[in-house]
């Protein structure tokens, strides 16, 4: 029982720590996480949303965020030694980025395990054992760039 007790406290400090929340600047993630372990802007021709990629590592996590205009509109949390998410950190993580809404229960969707969120903001925990949250806002720019990529068009003709 005492050692449950000890384990269920380090898990609930431990993911405290490697909480981004969708949503927040760049400066609020530097706060939180201190400077990033790498950059990169997505930003190329061709490309239809502006993205950046910034790499944080705290409390034995790697936390990859994607910004968009400023703001984090995915987060995908990983355990640097390689482990599998526990449900226990699942549900931290969850919680920690319900910002008032509700997740519906999970669902299995090709052996991944999915939630939604109640405005439409999705998570999944893949195969590696990772978590990732992506806002719905990035998820329909994501399907109005492949629209727009899918038309056809006689631009150059």
């Amino acid at each position: 029982m005492r050692i449950a007790l000890i384990t269920l406290v380090f898990i609930i400090s431990v993911t405290a720590t490697a909480r981004a929340r969708l949503g927040e600047t760049a400066d609020q993630l530097v706060l939180r996480y201190g400077q990033p372990l790498a950059e990169k802007d997505q930003k190329a021709e061709g490309d239809k949303i502006p993205l950046a990629d910034v790499v944080f590592q705290k409390g034995g996590y790697q936390i990859n965020v994607t910004l968009t205009d400023g703001l984090s509109v995915a987060e995908t949390f990983s355990k640097l030694n390689g482990d599998p998410l526990t449900i226990a950190e699942v549900r931290t993580l969850l919680s920690a980025n319900s910002q008032g809404h509700l997740w519906a229960a999970p669902r299995v969707v090709q052996g991944e395990k999915w939630w939604i969120r109640d405005d439409g903001t999705t998570a999944k925990v893949a195969e590696d054992g990772s978590l990732t949250i992506k806002s719905k806002e990035l998820t329909n720019k994501e399907a109005a760039a492949k629209k727009l990529q899918a038309r056809p068009s006689l631009d150059g003709f």
